[in-house]
């Protein structure tokens, strides 16, 4: 029986293909590109492998598109046919469970299968791993956090893959309200592995969701050789990048960032790294900036994608580029398909409910925006602020629909509703320009134009303080 470096057995073609895993297994951990390249002579053919096949199968599901999603599906099942007629290690046979539950959509399922893994196993790094994005996927913050701590002090400190395990606790804790002990861990996780990027990832939310935004480009900066690489974190370490430059309001920087990192085309036209640019437009558009057509190639690589529903976070990403592109038929079309999905799909998968309950509420509010009817986007989305962690992704990411909330409310003259999403969250991000800006508009709405110069001034002394960016970009992509 062979081993793998962690000393858990497993069944494999030979020892030279257990070094093969392990190095895909370090490359899941830095997030690269080449991840799979270890393992792919190893796919699909005589050799017999159950845990490089639930790893690929694994990174299929976690894509969130349904075409490669399905192709993966029907190769996989003839897989675990196969492996029947074989004797599996009890942690083999669990991993292939777990990954058929994801390749099916269920992401409760399969969150619950890897936490018995770890709970078994708890050096199985693949386990860990997997199991941290799909909460991620679930929006799932206290167990994004726990998964991870749980297992930390059954391993030590010195092991090489210890950093990228402290980076994703870090993000737990940060997804979970633990700020300043993310920001320490997720800072000695770097230290520790100048390529955790997950760690850097984590510390730019703790900046992020503090709105310290000269210190979150300050680290981007600071840490831009290991994230700013062939890994699949690099667009979204750039968005991060794009969000810093415009609460200081420097909207051609924003834009050249775009159009260097973040179009389409310039990464994977996948739905992970098209979230990334969609929601850096949409947030521009609710600033009142000119983004010109960039808003048509995005929706144009969003089609193909969500042809079939799958993912109700890709949802709302498609039909906010539909509506800021100006394609108000194509928004309500992907709306009126979403519906008749939910009518049509037996109950018991995660996206049918979330769809339901969140994603259809989300998009019909996007596509209201694009019509100007903010009454109707208070309507859909102020109810549910408390309750859009469900639609998956981080805190950052969800903050989009906040932040068109807010933006119906003070166009809509909603002003006590207005107030409220304003002292809300300027209590969490006292030093966040967008919301002063937003507060200095609804002030002066109110009557009250003392009150809304200050907010001005509010806003302008902290964009100030990250600083214009130069007309080159530099730092930028």
């Amino acid at each position: 029986m062979n081993r793998e470096d962690n000393g858990l057995e497993l069944t494999a073609p030979s020892a030279e293909s257990v070094g093969r895993l392990d190095r895909a297994l370090d490359g899941l951990l830095h997030f690269r590109d080449d991840m799979l390249d270890p393992i792919r002579p190893l796919l699909d053919g005589e050799a017999f492998f159950p845990l490089a096949e639930a790893f690929d199968a694994y990174m299929t599901g976690l894509s969130t598109e349904a075409r490669p999603v399905a192709a993966k599906r029907r190769a996989f099942a003839g897989f675990r046919r196969r492996a029947a007629r074989h004797r599996l290690t009890e942690r083999e046979r669990r991993h292939l469970d777990a990954a058929w539950r994801l390749l099916t959509g269920d992401l409760t399922g399969t969150a619950r299968d890897l936490a018995g893994i770890s709970q078994r196993f708890p050096q199985d790094v693949l386990a860990l791993a997997v199991g941290h994005q799909v909460d991620f996927l679930l929006g799932d913050a206290v167990t994004l956090r726990d998964r991870i701590g749980a297992v930390l002090p059954t391993w030590p400190r010195d092991d090489p893959r210890y950093p990228s395990l402290l980076g994703m606790y870090a993000f737990g804790l940060e997804e979970s309200g633990h700020w300043d002990y993310a920001e320490e861990l997720g800072t000695e996780a770097a230290d520790l592995d100048a390529e955790a990027v997950w760690a850097i990832h984590a510390v730019a939310h703790v900046h992020e969701v503090r709105a310290r935004f000269d210190r979150g480009a300050g680290w981007l900066t600071a840490r831009r050789r290991a994230w700013d690489t062939a890994n699949r974190l690099r667009g979204h370490l750039s968005w991060h990048k794009g969000l810093y430059l415009l609460e200081a309001g420097d909207i051609e920087a924003v834009l050249l960032l775009y159009d260097r990192t973040l179009r389409p085309g310039v990464e994977r036209n996948a739905a992970l790294e098209l979230v990334n640019g969609s929601s850096l437009l949409w947030r521009l558009h609710l600033e009142g900036a000119d983004v010109g057509e960039r808003f048509l190639p995005q929706a144009r690589a969003w089609s193909p994608l969500v042809r079939e529903a799958w993912c109700a976070f890709n949802d709302m990403h498609a039909v906010m580029c539909h509506v800021g592109s100006g394609d108000l038929g194509a928004a309500a079309a992907l709306i009126a398909d979403r519906e008749a999905y939910v009518r049509d799909t037996p109950a018991g998968l995660d996206n049918v409910a979330v769809t339901a309950e969140l994603g259809l509420p989300v998009a019909r509010a996007f596509l209201a925006f694009g019509r100007g009817a903010h009454d109707e986007v208070l309507e859909l989305l102020y109810p549910l602020r408390r309750d859009l962690r469900r639609c998956g992704g981080s805190h950052a990411q969800r903050d989009v629909i906040h932040q068109t909330l807010i933006e119906s409310a003070v166009r809509a003259g909603h002003l006590d509703a207005a107030r409220v999403l304003i002292g809300e969250r300027l209590a969490i991000r006292p030093d966040s320009p967008f919301t002063w800006r937003r507060h200095a508009r609804a002030a002066l709405a109110d009557g009250d134009p003392e009150r809304a110069a200050r907010a001005r001034r509010r806003a302008e002394d902290l964009a100030a303080r990250l600083g214009s960016t130069s007309a080159t970009g530099e730092g930028i992509g």
